[in-house]
Formats: structure tokens, C-alpha cells, sequence
């Protein structure tokens, strides 16, 4: 299934001059000025327009965009389990689902002409579009879900100290959803077809190591995260919250201090995007949690105040999800 890549067709500008032959006298500077000279390339560039998806249909390719990472999730599965033709089964379905994808994209036309003299150049090419915006309703933990740890892993295989930068002083893992809570996700059907034809390739010659890499990069390259600056320390800062509430029912303080504190820097961060009315009540906020977190540092609390605090972390990550896209300037 053929993709093309959109290429940048730009106008070719030409440069005039005069010039003054030796011997020959200068014309006057108004007399050069009036000289011209007739252009030596033209292009001309046709493009056949097509009428884009409806919103219906849109969301169909959407959808069928994410049911390919459900292909490829699976088809990693598969192979860890040594299941091979399983692999390559769930692969082939993600083909097939890019092959009907293509098919429903418009496709565009564009035939380029560039002259010079007696020579020609022609082409044409057929564009479609790239990126597919993958389906807002997905369940993000069967899916998106799965794609951020897949890029976690990748950062890891390349950088393994940088596990390591995650970590609180206090020991405890920070905890970050940041990629599940996107404002848009898009696949790259270019690089989800090169990866999966790889993966075809490696799961026939036995390759199993190396197919898991092909899918892998697949995961990390070919779907893009669109956040909005703004809430990235507000995600990070409900996530923790949400962390540190867990930990605290189980009775875990270390951990869930740990956790307030990544919470309270994010929050911090929060404050200077948020707006003036909104970042009073954000600074209100983390206060309230420093309070908190100065109470764990005093002493072990008993088990009914550790209930009562996890159900305070709770109220406050309720609060802090209700900010998400409603930013007051």
C-alpha cells in the first residue's frame, strides 16, 4: 500500500541583472533601471482537488487507527510469549486496517511542470494525509496507555540511568500519567507502515528480537502526543495526588509524602500559567498540601488520621481535575 510524502513544491524565483559590456559606455542609471530580462524557468503547479472525510467518516479513521496500536500491542504480547505466528497474525490485521485507512483518505493530486528553454521536467505525485487524529473515546488504558510505557521503555533502553531521574529524595517513584492525558494523539501511518512490513519481514526469518524492535518504534515514533502546555504541571500534579492517596490508604507515608511533594512543585508550576484568579486558588492549594506533608515529617499518625488525610489527598485531586481546560485569566 503505497504512502507518499508530502513534498514542498515552491515557485523558483529568478534573479535579474544587467550587465555593461567592457568598452561598451554606461547608459544612464534610469536607462538600466527600465531593463529587464524574460524569466529563464517557469513551473506550473496543478492540483486536483478532492472533497475532505465527513466527520462520520473521519471518525471512523480514527478509529481504525487505533484499532492498528491494538494490533501492535498484542502482536508484542505475542512474541514474549514466543508465539510467532500469533505475532504475525496480529500483524497482518494492522495491515490490513492501514491498507483500509489509505483507501478512505482523500487523496490529492498534485502534477508539477518546470521549463527552462528547451527542457522539461515533469512529475506527479498523489499525497495523502499523514497523521490520523486517533479516536477521543479510546479507552486510554487498553490503549494510549500501553504507547506511553512503550516510550518509557524506549528512553530507558536508550538511557538506563535516566530510570533513575524519576525518583524523589525520599527514594519513592514519582508517578506521571502525563502521557495518557493528552490533548490529541495522532499516528504517523508512515512510519506505522514501514514498522509493521519490518516487523512482516523479521517474524518470517524467525527474528523475533528484532521484530519486537520494529514494533516497539512503532509505539514511540509513530504516535505523537499533542499536550497543551498549560496543564502539563496540572496533570502531573493531579497524578500524584491521586498517587500519594493510594499510598496513604495502604498506610505507605513515606510514599505518599514523596508523592505530595512532586505534587506541590507541579502545582507551584501551575500557579504562574494559570491566570490571577485561578492562581490564588492554586497557591491556596499547595499550601494546604505543605501543611499536610509537615504533619507526616513530625511523626507516624494513627490509623484513623492516616484515613482522614488519604480522604483530604482525595478531595484535593478532585479539585485539581476540574481545572483541566478550564483556565481563568
Amino acid at each position: 500500500m503505497p504512502f507518499h510524502k508530502s513534498r514542498a513544491i515552491a515557485t523558483l524565483l529568478c534573479l535579474t541583472a544587467t550587465t555593461a559590456w567592457a568598452g561598451e559606455p554606461q547608459k544612464p542609471e534610469s536607462a538600466q533601471k527600465k531593463k529587464t530580462h524574460a524569466s529563464r524557468i517557469a513551473s506550473v503547479v496543478e492540483v486536483q482537488p478532492v472533497a475532505p472525510l465527513s466527520e462520520r467518516d473521519a471518525s471512523q479513521v480514527s478509529f481504525a487507527a487505533g484499532r492498528v496500536l491494538k494490533h501492535v500491542i498484542q502482536a508484542r504480547g505475542a512474541i514474549v510469549e514466543g508465539k510467532k505466528d500469533e505475532a504475525a497474525t496480529q500483524v497482518e490485521q494492522g495491515l490490513k486496517l492501514l491498507a483500509i485507512i489509505d483507501a478512505a483518505q482523500p487523496h490529492v493530486k498534485v502534477k508539477t511542470e518546470i521549463k527552462s528553454g528547451n527542457l522539461a521536467y515533469t512529475d506527479e505525485d498523489e499525497l495523502t494525509p499523514r497523521y490520523v487524529t486517533l479516536y477521543d473515546e479510546l479507552d486510554r488504558y487498553d490503549v494510549i496507555s500501553p504507547v506511553a510505557q512503550a516510550k518509557q521503555e524506549s528512553r530507558q533502553r536508550q538511557n538506563p540511568a535516566a530510570g533513575d531521574a524519576a525518583k524523589t529524595p525520599a527514594g519513592a517513584m514519582a508517578f506521571s500519567h502525563v502521557d495518557i492525558r493528552h490533548s490529541s494523539a495522532k499516528l504517523d501511518l508512515v512510519v506505522a507502515q514501514q514498522m509493521l512490513n519490518r516487523t512482516r519481514r523479521s517474524l518470517s526469518d524467525g527474528k523475533l528480537e528484532n521484530a519486537d524492535e520494529s514494533l516497539l518504534a512503532l509505539l514511540t515514533d509513530g504516535v505523537l502526543f499533542e499536550l497543551e502546555e498549560i496543564d502539563l504541571p496540572l496533570e502531573e500534579a493531579a497524578d500524584n495526588l491521586k498517587l500519594a492517596e493510594i499510598e496513604m490508604k495502604q498506610g505507605r507515608t513515606a510514599e505518599a509524602k514523596a508523592a505530595l511533594h512532586v505534587a506541590i512543585d507541579q502545582l507551584k508550576r501551575y500557579e504562574k500559567l494559570a491566570g490571577d484568579t485561578r492562581s490564588a486558588e492554586v497557591k491556596a492549594l499547595h499550601q494546604e498540601i505543605t501543611k499536610l506533608t509537615g504533619v507526616l515529617e513530625k511523626g507516624m499518625p494513627s490509623e484513623e488520621e492516616i484515613q482522614k488525610m488519604a480522604a483530604q489527598i482525595g478531595e484535593w485531586w478532585q479539585n485539581t481535575t476540574k481545572w483541566f481546560k478550564t483556565h481563568t485569566k
